[in-house]
């Protein structure tokens, strides 16, 4: 009896991704895979794109769409949809949800003439709460990986089938995807591929099940070559037919399936994802502890594999704040957005929701700025729309879910956010004027794949014909090696540090600088007088070899301008008996619109400043500019600051990236503190015009 094979193919491109790249990964990769499928009509597939790449194609790439269309015309293709913005279905709000797989079902429907009933699930992130809704909106199938089923406890060889799972009463068909194909395919020669899949047949397998990433064929490295102009592309269809003719396989889609070949039974299944992503999803040095305990249990690994798990995907939101807050922004965006009807802000409501920037793997994701820069502007549009005609209004409000409240500012131009618990910072600053965060700031953190970075070593030869992106390994040059130094404090801006005098430049970059206050991430206390805020610390210095010194810091921070303004005063009151000299530094960490945008740049008083390397000068007036809108800091008199850029070093399809994640910034004053003295000076923050 001939064996089904189920062959799915998932494409998509992030939210703020450059159109050269997906002009690129088009050519290389989605035009040729489809171009191979028309000339060979034997092969059929099931295939999800995205609707943001969908309508890339549409608007930049019409031969490519056309050629869609014909495909699906021809019976070829199953359209599969999912969230038109490719969002993590189970973190975002309910209605959100519903939305955005109706947006894609319906654009598949208008453009080609189908109505999907399979539904792709963004990075296969299941919780057994999506049943419900899934089915309501007409979905019969989902598919996610076999671990799914494994860490369950089925045994490997019961999930060459699809079960059904219910919740509240609805049934939903889930089909396994085989772990070894989405391993196997493209990267084993086709002889082998032939060999698993008779195997799996004699052992009574009823489905061979696959559905990967699209951009296997061709655009990871080595692909291109060993896909296409080796030609195992072609092999592998040619060979297709003559299994299909020889009646060893029949190839159908997922909905066929679903139709012609009965459900193993039924199944439940835990909250999961790949185990690529589970790993991820841990803090990094649990990350090396579950790769330390795999390699303990070699060769028993396999056996033990389904009960070795990594972390929750949500755990992304704990592991990375700048993620955190950009999701708990979203659902205040969102809520806001079903209070005040405006379709315009929903939809940019929902690109905002693209899933790539929220989280960190193997590929870029949160690291690329343009693509958090991406999401930001989304979000930021929706809300300008929807705080339009709207009065300043200062309220607090736990936004991040630490159980720690923020102050939250709004108007109809800006969006502030302090956070009291934490050094009484400005963890956002967005204008709604220019759709901008200012504090889009990665923070540089230690990450587990550092460690192979520091402990290179050569990779062993690949037995097949191209290494899997999962196994690359390249030799980090000295400048990576170099800016492998971590942060003790997030990148906020108004960070306040007392140091050593004796510290320099590259002491700051380094992060490095021996802090000598107690201030910089610390509680503050607050209180509200109008539009002004002040935070205030009883905290104290601690120079080396000495006892605590006592000081309190006064910082009052006056909103004007509907949040375009911030006049800043800082009071000190000195308690100690003992004499102290030290520098004093408030320290910016901004994302600005140059860095977005590629025009404009940095100047100190009236001169532009290279961002290539660390800076240190003089200067009275800090300029970010742009052409849309620049930001200044202007000072009492000329101090001495400290500039880097903030580089980050991840993890990439090639290899490692240096990546500039923003701009630290700290004006510093040499303080002479004494007994009983009171200090203060004033600084304005504004965003012009």
């Amino acid at each position: 009896m001939a064996l089904p094979f189920l062959f799915g193919v998932h494409n998509h491109q992030p939210l703020g991704n450059f159109d050269h790249v997906i002009t690129r990964l088009t050519e290389k990769s989605y035009l040729p895979f489809l171009e191979a499928a028309w000339r060979n009509p034997h092969f059929r597939f099931s295939l999800h794109v995205s609707g943001i790449l969908l309508k890339w194609w549409e608007d930049h790439y019409p031969k490519l769409f056309e050629l869609l269309g014909k495909l699906i015309d021809r019976g070829q293709i199953e359209p599969v949809c999912g969230g038109f913005f490719e969002p993590i279905l189970v973190i975002i709000p309910r209605e959100d949800r519903k939305e955005q797989i109706l947006r894609h079902k319906d654009y598949l429907k208008r453009q080609f003439g189908k109505v999907p009933v399979g539904l792709w699930l963004t990075e296969r992130v299941w919780e057994q709460s999506l049943v419900e809704d899934l089915v309501n909106l007409g979905i019969r199938y989902v598919v996610v990986d076999d671990r799914h089923f494994l860490v369950s406890g089925f045994e490997k060889d019961d999930l060459y089938g699809y079960y059904y799972t219910e919740a509240e009463g609805k049934k939903l068909a889930v089909f396994p995807i085989d772990e070894t194909l989405r391993y196997a395919i493209p990267f084993w020669p086709v002889e082998r591929l032939a060999q698993y899949l008779y195997d799996i047949a004699f052992r009574g397998a009823e489905l061979a099940i696959y559905f990967d990433d699209g951009e296997k064929f061709g655009v990871w490295p080595g692909t291109y070559k060993w896909v296409y102009e080796e030609g195992w592309l072609e092999k592998f269809l040619k060979s297709l037919r003559t299994w299909q003719e020889e009646g060893r396989i029949e190839i159908l889609t997922f909905e066929e399936a679903l139709e012609r070949v009965p459900a193993k039974g039924l199944a439940y299944l835990p909250t999961a994802s790949y185990a690529e992503m589970e790993e991820w999803a841990l803090p990094a040095k649990k990350i090396l502890e579950l790769l330390e305990l795999e390699e303990r249990l070699k060769p028993e690994k396999t056996r033990f594999a389904p009960f070795i798990r990594g972390g929750h995907w949500r755990n992304f939101f704990v592991k990375y704040s700048e993620s955190n807050h950009l999701h708990k922004r979203m659902y205040q965006v969102s809520a806001l957005s079903r209070e005040r009807f405006f379709p315009e802000a929903r939809l940019d409501l929902l690109a905002a929701q693209c899933n790539d920037a929220y989280w960190h793997g193997i590929f870029g994701g949160l690291y690329l700025p343009h693509l958090r820069q991406a999401l930001w502007e989304k979000l930021l549009s929706a809300e300008a729309k929807l705080r339009s005609a709207t009065k300043p209004e200062i309220g607090v409000q736990d936004i991040d879910f630490d159980g720690k409240e923020e102050i939250f500012f709004t108007s109809e131009k800006a969006v502030l956010v302090f956070k009291p618990s934490y050094g009484g910072q400005l963890v956002e600053w967005s204008s709604l004027l220019a759709c901008h965060n200012y504090q889009n700031v990665l923070t540089r953190r230690f990450e587990a794949y550092h460690e192979s970075i520091k402990h290179f070593e050569e990779p062993s030869e690949s037995e097949e014909g191209v290494f899997s992106i999962h196994h690359l390994k390249k030799r980090p040059s000295e400048e990576i090696l170099k800016a492998l130094c971590y942060d003790w404090y997030e990148r906020h801006s108004l960070i306040e540090h007392f140091f050593d005098p004796t510290k320099g430049l590259e002491d700051f970059v380094r992060c490095d600088f021996e802090e000598w206050g107690d201030f910089a991430n610390q509680p503050y206390l607050w209180h509200r007088m109008g539009n002004e805020l002040l935070f205030f610390r009883d905290g104290g210095l601690y120079p080396p070899g000495s006892q605590r010194r006592p000081l309190l810091l006064r910082k009052k921070i006056k909103i004007g301008r509907a949040g375009r303004q911030l006049f800043l005063s800082y009071e000190f009151e000195y308690r100690a008996q003992e004499d102290t000299k030290c520098l004093f530094g408030i320290e910016f960490n901004f994302y600005p619109l140059f860095l977005a945008s590629g025009e404009g740049g940095l100047k100190a008083d009236r001169e532009f400043l290279s961002l290539d390397k660390p800076v240190e000068g003089q200067a009275q007036k800090f300029v970010l500019e742009s052409p849309r809108e620049q930001l200044e800091i202007r000072l009492q008199e000329k101090v001495r600051f400290f500039l880097f850029p903030v580089k980050t070093v991840s993890q990439s399809e090639a290899g490692y990236d240096l990546t500039t994640q923003g701009i630290a910034l700290m004006p510093f004053w040499p303080f002479d503190f004494s007994a009983g003295k009171r200090y203060q000076l004033e600084l304005v923050l504004e965003l012009k015009p």
